[in-house]
């Protein structure tokens, strides 16, 4: 499986009266265009990667003469196209 996509809970906190955090303050790790991205960098390099829904091993798609045109998950049936 690859290491290349963790899952990491984020933090939840309300806001309090007076609690003004810069938008930066607030985020942090990859934003999801980041991780679908960097995904299918690694499909389109035939490589399986960390399915986005359940972590197992998201399988490379290929097509007759376009190459790799997705992913599929064993596990889960979730798709990328």
């Amino acid at each position: 499986m690859s290491a290349l996509l963790t899952t990491r809970r984020p933090t939840v906190r309300r806001a309090r009266e007076g609690d003004c955090r810069s938008r930066t303050e607030l985020e942090s790790g990859p934003t999801l265009d980041d991780v679908v991205s960097r995904t299918w960098e690694v499909l389109r390099a035939a490589v399986p990667v960390s399915c986005l829904v359940c972590g197992s091993e998201l399988e490379p798609r290929h097509s007759a003469g376009a190459g790799v045109v997705g992913g599929r998950c064993d596990s889960c049936g979730s798709t990328l196209a």
